[in-house]
């Protein structure tokens, strides 16, 4: 997921077993067809052997000491991560139960979900699919290869954030608009038992409600090219060849990457192929050569084939979320800028990535190319106020200097509004009340995303 940030085995598969109880069951409980007691409608389905599930998720009987206390239990765990997809699924009401059936190495991991809805559903059929042994059991198949070869695990520990597997858990898995291609995972998305718990993706989330977005959640599917949840700033250099380990069809290490993309990217009865975005130069690097390009560039866009069951999606690539918050207004004195002076360029950027995959997401007929000039025009020199001042908000809310960062949404709005929308009018964040000329709109006609500066993560 992440090159940077600030503090942020093969094995049997079962089929999935699917029940769905529609009627309503008498006061004494009904029977579903594991033999236990049900009380209304519920989705029951197997994800899979107990061992395989327990190697997938973060679990006390495998991770490293300084995270083992937060994983005690298995069934809880995956309970939790499941809530969590559901949530941001759109089932706002979501119960997950998970239990254990079967006895010794037939034991197996049951889910249970209600209510019933078109969503949960296919979760019967999407989440045993996500970790099965032509996906997620191939980032195993990955790390274990990388285990083996001398000095390719972990080379360079950081203190108390030794390396760990992580997959994408607890993200939207059947109504997701996009998926988002990144490097690696930092560790507080594991120790925060949230994937997207890290100032990576809560900026990220702000950016894209900002350009528009209704839903950001539905933005925010990840497959990270090294699926490892490591320190967030200095591991980049030592992580693993992504495509060596984790897009290898020879069968020596493991093919993760392009499977899950494809499987994640794929399209279903109410929306063609999911677009896809590619963060960052680790990323870029390894979808230049997942979609037979040179190299990429940012805000590169084409199609590529996937195979599996995305075939042809169409996609973008762009910079790393983080970087535009490493970045200050041309002429900054201050030395947290050190040469870094580009930030209403990156900013225009991000929103130009942003906007596209918003209008890819809800035209899937238009072109990447077309889609990339409507951005484009809009974002690179906005030709409206509004878009001046979404702009000017969020590069106000992103400035690496202290003293030039708004520390609220409302300090930004009053700063942009006095300084007609200009981010960079001074080096700080002050400004004549007098001259704001806009008022600040109520909370309902805010973006999504707008009381949330992840300026926590930064600090």
């Amino acid at each position: 997921m992440i090159g940077k940030v600030r503090r942020v085995l093969g094995g049997k598969v079962l089929a999935a077993a699917f029940v769905l109880v529609l009627s309503a069951c008498s006061a004494t409980g009904g029977h579903d067809v594991h033999g236990g007691k049900q009380e209304g409608a519920a989705v029951s389905y197997t994800l899979g052997a107990e061992a395989d599930i327990r190697a997938l998720y973060p679990d006390a009987s495998w991770l490293p000491q300084p995270y083992a206390a937060q994983y005690p239990d298995l069934a809880a765990t995956v309970a939790e991560f499941t809530r969590q997809s559901l949530l941001r699924d759109g089932v706002s009401n979501a119960e997950v139960a998970v239990d254990f059936q079967g006895e010794g190495d037939a034991r197996t991991v049951r889910v249970r979900i209600t209510p019933v809805t078109a969503t949960s559903l296919r979760y019967a059929e999407v989440h045993p699919r996500f970790l099965d042994a032509a996906h997620a059991q191939q980032a195993l198949k990955g790390v274990a290869a990388c285990k083996g070869k001398a000095g390719c695990w972990d080379p360079a520990p950081v203190s108390g954030e030794p390396w760990v597997p992580f997959l994408p858990l607890g993200l939207p898995m059947v109504n997701q608009e996009t998926v988002l291609f990144l490097d690696y995972p930092p560790v507080p998305a594991l120790t925060g038992k949230d994937y997207l718990n890290n100032f990576t993706m809560c900026r990220w989330g702000r950016v894209m409600g900002a350009a528009g977005a209704d839903n950001v959640l539905s933005y925010e599917t990840i497959v990270d090219s090294r699926p490892i949840a490591a320190a967030g700033s200095g591991q980049d250099a030592y992580l693993p060849d992504p495509l060596a380990y984790f897009d290898d069809i020879s069968g020596a290490a493991g093919n993760y990457i392009t499977p899950m993309l494809s499987l994640l990217a794929a399209g279903d009865a109410t929306r063609v192929v999911r677009p896809v975005a590619v963060f960052g130069t680790a990323a870029r690097n390894a979808w230049a050569r997942i979609a037979g390009q040179p190299q990429v560039g940012v805000l590169d866009v084409g199609s590529a084939d996937l195979g599996g069951q995305a075939g042809t999606v169409p996609w973008i690539a762009t910079n790393h979320p983080d970087v535009t918050s490493y970045n200050c207004c041309p002429g900054d004195p201050d030395k947290r800028c050190g040469t870094s002076h580009v930030l209403l360029t990156d900013e225009s950027k991000d929103f130009i990535a942003a906007c596209w995959l918003i209008t890819m997401a809800e035209t899937p007929g238009m072109t990447p190319d077309a889609a990339r000039k409507a951005c484009s025009t809009r974002w690179s020199a906005p030709a409206t106020a509004a878009d001046r001042q979404s702009l000017c908000v969020q590069a106000k809310l992103d400035n690496n200097n202290p003293a030039a960062v708004c520390a609220s949404y409302e300090e930004a709005w009053n700063y942009c509004s006095a300084h007609a929308a200009n981010a960079c009018a001074t080096y700080d964040c002050k400004y004549d009340p007098a001259a704001v000329t806009s008022a600040l709109p109520p909370p309902g006609q805010r973006p999504a995303g707008w009381n949330n500066t992840c300026n926590s993560y930064r600090e």
